[in-house]
């Protein structure tokens, strides 16, 4: 049976404590869920014992490692030697750290209860990879899109989109906020809504339900989305750096 930490740890102490005692050089993350555990069969989190079942149940899958990260509503738990690959997804276990958040996501609400918990948890512990390993959060993948993996896994309820946006603005504390005024063709020359923005590498970035109270309009994904993909073509932008406001206006 392959080792196992099976503790829940502070993830920046787990990392520094073994950066020297690396024995592989991973390149991005996976992002997955347990499903089976759903956040209903585990309304408590994980303990110990159940690390150890799983590292049982790994270990007569066949597999010789497993995820390096359990996720679940209390905090995140070392599972595989963050020192050495694990298994998790087929084409990318060479290189690929994997992180489990417990949830069924197909069935159970990833932005509200204890679902939205463990999001935050896993939010952070991804931020924290990102910064220590210096990954490009835009690398990282979910587990669905590994062209040797059949089924919906981390579920339909898990934007990507907005969960890379989400975790590059907790690396980025010293974010810009910013103003993001909307004007409506035909409308007067008065903003339909002002949102409250976050400038990040770049880009003016809002919450995707704000956007939708004043468009009166669905927008798919949740979260923080950059606004231009909200508005594609539609709008022309103006951007006044002193004071950092965008002016959105339809054409």
């Amino acid at each position: 049976m392959f080792k196992i930490i099976g503790k829940k740890v502070n993830v920046k102490d787990y990392l520094d404590s073994n950066k020297d005692n690396m024995n592989w050089t991973p390149t991005f993350c996976v992002l997955h869920n347990t499903a089976t555990p759903s956040l209903k069969q585990r309304p408590n989190g994980f303990t110990e014992d159940h690390m150890k079942n799983l590292q049982q149940y790994y270990s007569n899958q066949g597999w010789k490692g497993g995820p390096h990260f359990f996720v679940d509503q209390n905090g995140v738990w070392a599972f595989n030697p963050i020192t050495t690959r694990g298994t998790h997804s087929p084409s990318w276990n060479a290189k690929a750290i994997g992180v489990e958040m417990l949830g069924d996501y197909n069935e159970e609400q990833f932005l509200s209860g204890d679902g939205a918990k463990v999001r935050t948890n896993a939010l952070q512990l991804m931020a924290d990879l990102h910064t220590f390993f210096k990954f490009d959060p835009d690398t990282m993948k979910i587990h669905k899109e590994d062209p040797k993996t059949t089924h919906d896994c981390p579920g339909k309820n898990v934007i990507k989109a907005d969960f890379v946006a989400s975790f590059k603005s907790l690396m980025n504390p010293s974010a810009k906020k910013s103003k993001i005024y909307i004007y409506k063709k035909g409308e007067s020359n008065q903003p339909v809504g002002i949102l409250d923005g976050q400038l990040i590498n770049g880009y003016n970035h809002c919450k995707v339900e704000d956007m939708e109270k004043i468009l009166k309009k669905d927008i798919s994904g949740s979260g923080l989305q950059k606004v231009y993909d909200m508005l594609q073509d539609d709008y022309t932008y103006a951007w006044d750096d002193e004071i950092n406001h965008l002016y959105c206006v339809e054409k």
